[in-house]
């Protein structure tokens, strides 16, 4: 139960951001970039932009675990105080000024090996 409406909410949250985080004219239409999500994340006084973000890395983390076979170890593993929704928000931006060969990638692709590297299961 938990599961479904942390999607709901998702889904929810992803809706309601949706139009004015991309309304912003500073980014390419329909970018889907990492560099492009790191713009829109970056700036803390932009509160649509932000819940785009949390909901993005939520929803990229979500479909992970929807992809995970039963039979396969997991790579990605959140210990259960991972830190704050903006702590990992501020950790993946550090990572990522540390990493910009992954800029031109699709930034699910590149949220999926920051969560990897950065959360690994032991």
């Amino acid at each position: 139960m938990k599961t479904l409406r942390t999607s709901l909410l998702l889904v929810v949250s992803i809706l309601c951001v949706h139009e004015s985080a991309f309304a912003q004219k500073d980014l390419p239409a329909n970018d889907a970039s990492t560099a492009a999500l790191v713009e829109l994340c970056k700036n803390p006084d932009d509160q649509d932009g932000r819940s785009f973000c949390f909901g993005f890395g939520e929803g990229v983390y979500q479909t992970y675990l929807a992809q995970q076979k039963p039979d396969v170890k997991p790579a990605i593993c959140f210990p259960e105080h991972s830190g704050t929704r903006e702590e990992i928000l501020q950790k993946f931006l550090s990572w990522n000024k540390a990493n910009p060969q992954f800029n031109t990638e699709r930034a699910a692709k590149t949220l999926t090996r920051f969560f990897a590297t950065n959360y690994p299961c032991k």
